[in-house]
């Protein structure tokens, strides 16, 4: 994705992901006044979300750059979710009546945890008010 903004007086241009795009764009743009779109180029599902959000968000570009990065993240932590969840019950095993986690597979879902937690810091970050 390209996109072709006007940040106060300055032109600017973000270039990538549209995950890094709408990311990049809420960082520079946080506490601005005046952001004002200029172009874009993109994939037609990328351009079909942005107008969407676009619409929702009252042509405001901040707010819509947050709402897409927070559904991106939002959908990485339904997949972190997912994943631990599914190595927990591939994990563990009885014997004699009691439940245990193999060692290994737990320390897969400490570690899928960190990056669970990781992941809901950067939502909170992006929270507009």
């Amino acid at each position: 994705m390209e996109l072709w903004v006007k940040i106060g007086r300055t032109k600017k241009k973000f270039q990538g992901s549209f995950r890094s795009v709408m990311e990049e764009l809420f960082k520079e743009a946080k506490g601005k006044k005046t952001v004002e779109l200029l172009s874009f180029h993109a994939g037609q599902k990328e351009r079909r979300r942005f107008k969407r959000e676009l619409r929702a968000n009252g042509r405001d570009l901040v707010k819509t750059a947050s709402a897409i990065a927070t559904w991106f993240y939002t959908r990485d932590l339904r997949r972190l979710r997912r994943r631990i969840k599914e190595l927990k019950k591939r994990a563990r095993y009885l014997s004699k009546g009691e439940v245990f986690y193999c060692p290994k597979t737990m320390e897969r879902v400490k570690e899928l945890e960190s990056r669970l937690e990781e992941i809901r810091g950067r939502i909170e970050e992006l929270k507009v008010g």
